[in-house]
């Protein structure tokens, strides 16, 4: 299944993040991914509507609220080490 990039940021210490869209025609699958030294989580949701047509308000700041959480989580797991 091809993926598109909806959306890809780096922030200041280095954590990557992605918001990717499943182009599958059955569903309007879209992945959130974060990244940051050997670790990497992601998470899945549908949106609203087809994310090549732009992603709604809604998902957007969904997809932004996923990644911020993600790379808090992954922040922390790697503080632990």
């Amino acid at each position: 299944m091809s993926k598109t990039i909806i959306w890809a940021e780096t922030d200041a210490k280095g954590f990557e993040s992605e918001c990717l869209f499943n182009e599958d025609s059955r569903c309007y699958e879209v992945m959130v991914c974060a990244s940051g030294r050997r670790l990497c989580q992601s998470e899945h949701f549908t949106a609203q509507t087809d994310p090549m047509q732009g992603l709604t308000e809604a998902d957007r700041l969904k997809s932004v609220q996923i990644a911020e959480r993600l790379t808090a989580e992954i922040e922390r797991e790697l503080g632990d080490r």
